[in-house]
């Protein structure tokens, strides 16, 4: 029971960052020996600063949970992992998923939070919460470097984040 707790988080109930952590090391290599694609998607809640200032830790801690639970309902295939990354951020991994199949997961994780209909007052962006993500694909090999991968998946993150928030960048 103690190993189970040191890998969810404590706020949401879902994976935590050391699962993700150990999780993507696993898939990484095992993506390199298989050839398969490895996909994943960077989420960030947009304007949650502004959405705590305005509404409490509380509340905002009711939303993250709310927000984890509808990230949940899209995992729907064993392998895939939905983790809390930090503070408002939340990563997915999607073994063996090319990039047409991730761009529709990010679709239906937009698709979930606003199905959610979480009213923000304090963003500037929509009436309700909102999410900027990165999505990145990768065949990886030995030369490649999973946390430069990572680096590149933020990257997309804030290209979301810099066009507008409330979508994702596959580039």
């Amino acid at each position: 029971q103690l190993e189970e707790y040191s890998y969810k988080d404590g706020l949401t109930g879902i994976a935590n960052r050391r699962l993700f952590d150990d999780f993507y090391q696993r898939e990484w290599l095992n993506a390199i020996r298989t050839q398969k694609p490895l996909s994943l998607i960077l989420i960030d809640l947009d304007y949650f600063k502004q959405y705590n200032d305005l509404n409490g830790h509380v509340i905002g801690d009711t939303c993250l949970r709310q927000i984890a639970k509808s990230l949940e309902s899209c995992c729907t295939r064993p392998r895939d992992l939905v983790a809390r990354f930090g503070g408002e951020e939340f990563a997915w991994i999607l073994p063996e998923t090319n990039e047409a199949a991730a761009a529709v997961m990010a679709d239906r994780i937009m698709e979930a939070v606003r199905a959610a209909r979480l009213p923000h007052k304090a963003s500037a962006v929509s009436e309700l919460v909102t999410l900027s993500m990165g999505v990145k694909t990768i065949i990886p090999s030995d030369l490649d470097n999973r946390m430069q991968f990572l680096d590149q998946v933020d990257k997309n993150l804030y290209v979301a984040k810099r066009q507008g928030r409330n979508r994702y960048c596959a580039a």
